[in-house]
């Protein structure tokens, strides 16, 4: 027999309308209609609620035969479906998380190196691979250093190297205005 013959069978051994069957499975007549005819297949969950409705393996609704289990007591193809379905579902909650994470990793060392090589302080602050040291230098020209330029916005910023090799080299950043820390004596 094949599946469309097998489910009309079923269904009037269990004394179900297909109206009835519609209503325990979710589906329209027309649906059912259309696997009686062999018009249509119905999906694999639908198979799997009608092999527990009628109380048959999944492998004797579709092929019309058992399948030998083994004796180390095989799972089911339902089983096996089932499981690989739960493993869909945790590798992409796998990969959508390390794919967020890098992207995050990403984001972050892009902004600090923007920080970094722009000069811009406030990035500064948080990047934890500089280091700070304190040096006394002088001051560029009050023109280059001036808060009304607009290119500098007040900053200057230079790279020097007290190393005689040159292979060492530290990067300086001046702004104007007060140490906000210094107590002015008149």
């Amino acid at each position: 027999m094949s599946f469309k013959d097998d489910v009309k069978m079923l269904r009037r051994q269990s004394n179900l309308t297909q109206e009835a069957l519609t209503e325990q499975l979710h589906v329209t007549r027309q649906t059912v209609s259309t696997w009686e005819t062999g018009k249509n297949m119905p999906n694999l969950e639908t198979l799997h609620a009608l092999s527990h409705l009628f109380n048959i393996s999944l492998e004797r609704l579709l092929f019309n035969e058992e399948i030998a289990m083994k004796k180390d007591k095989e799972p089911s193809l339902a089983t096996q479906i089932d499981h690989d379905v739960k493993l869909k579902s945790r590798y992409r909650r796998w990969t959508f998380g390390l794919g967020s994470l890098i992207v995050l990793a990403l984001v972050s060392i892009g902004i600090l190196c923007l920080g970094y090589y722009k000069g811009i302080g406030t990035i500064d602050r948080f990047d934890p691979f500089l280091s700070y040291k304190i040096g006394y230098t002088k001051l560029p020209s009050e023109k280059e250093i001036s808060p009304n330029n607009k290119a500098t916005n007040g900053y200057w910023t230079a790279w020097f190297t007290d190393n005689t090799m040159g292979n060492e080299w530290t990067k300086l950043t001046l702004t104007t205005g007060l140490n906000p820390g210094s107590k002015i004596l008149m």
